[in-house]
């Protein structure tokens, strides 16, 4: 299975890839995980907000392919626990689906990605730092993978 996080960041932020990677090296070798960062487009007078968001939901969708399951990541989307996520894991696994998660802008997503999208899905109703978010989903892809894999990292 093919994992990619595609994350709208405003630089080069690097500090959280360390942790990032720590979770990546951690899967299976059949759980294949990659971030990749998006550019955001500035926005200026002449670029106003509508269009700038338009354009990065151009540039994330170049990234998705016709079967892979697009995940809008949104704090108004639907909340998982841990052990919900696994069971969509496990569904992914034995259908042979690549998710793709998307984490948005600071002005969030054209409606081009939301009609996309498979589904919509929160990780908490606050708002996180968008450079936090793909350690997040990292970690709670290998904790997915855990519960599956019955090892004792997960406690309830």
């Amino acid at each position: 299975m093919q994992i990619k996080i595609l994350s709208v960041t405003s630089k080069k932020n690097t500090l959280f890839d360390d942790l990032f990677f720590q979770y990546k090296k951690r899967l299976p070798r059949h759980i294949q995980l990659d971030h990749i960062k998006i550019p955001m487009v500035k926005r200026s007078k002449t670029k106003p907000v509508k269009a700038a968001v338009l354009e990065e939901g151009e540039a994330l969708l170049k990234h998705v392919n016709l079967t892979d399951l697009l995940i809008v990541l949104d704090e108004k989307g639907k909340q998982l626990s841990s052990i919900e996520f696994s069971s969509w894991m496990d569904d992914w696994l034995l259908n042979g689906q690549n998710p793709v998660f998307a984490i948005g802008g600071p002005d969030g997503f054209s409606e081009a990605i939301k009609d996309r999208a498979s589904t919509i899905m929160s990780l908490s109703i606050m708002t996180l730092p968008h450079a936090m978010v793909p350690v997040l989903m990292s970690e709670q892809i290998y904790r997915s993978w855990t519960i599956l894999d019955g090892q004792p990292y997960h406690r309830n």
